[in-house]
């Protein structure tokens, strides 16, 4: 259940109770994704080497290999990300990647018809 500042007191109330109940859980495991660095999956700094990895224009997650980099700023994003929003984005035609489209051509210079990245 998503709570929003206009739910219901009954939503609020389903949503405390699925929170109390997951958290009560023992087979649910209460630890964070993490990744190849063995850190927090959507860390910047690798808390192992204290380095800080570039965001991801797209996700906010760190960009650690394969980037997508935006000529006209120092934004890049990760690959992987990049080639599905483009396809989403010509797949879909939503409102949503439009407002993407345009929040990337403002801060980065993007092109207006993106195209997948193979390098």
């Amino acid at each position: 259940a998503v709570v929003s500042t206009q739910s219901t007191g009954d939503e609020r109330e389903e949503a405390k109770e699925w929170v109390l109940a997951v958290s009560m859980d023992q087979q649910v495991q209460q630890v964070l994704n993490t990744d190849e660095r063995g850190c927090y999956e959507a860390s910047l700094m690798n808390i192992h080497t204290s380095v800080t990895s570039p965001q991801c224009i797209l996700t906010g997650y760190p960009v650690l290999r394969g980037e997508v980099v935006f000529r006209n700023s120092s934004r890049v994003a990760n690959k992987d990300d990049w080639n599905v929003y483009v396809m989403a984005r010509k797949v879909t035609h939503s409102v949503e990647c439009q407002d993407v489209m345009s929040y990337l051509q403002q801060t980065t210079g993007a092109p207006s018809n993106p195209s997948y990245s193979f390098q």
